[in-house]
């Protein structure tokens, strides 16, 4: 079952540089908190799929 949380304009803590690892928090209504984690290739490819969906909101 899916679970909705709200990014809540925090940084991504970065665990590591080399290699480049961090920890994004994500929180649920009922104050659960998510931790996303993420490496190079994972943060590369959710940037496109936020490029995407901000693109769908352009000029609509």
């Amino acid at each position: 079952m899916a679970r909705e949380a709200d990014y809540q304009d925090d940084d991504i803590l970065v665990i590591s540089r080399n290699p480049l690892k961090g920890k994004l928090l994500l929180v649920t209504e009922d104050d659960e908190e998510i931790e996303v984690h993420l490496e190079r290739d994972s943060a590369e490819a959710l940037i496109g799929a936020l490029a995407a969906f901000l693109a769908e909101g352009e000029g609509r």
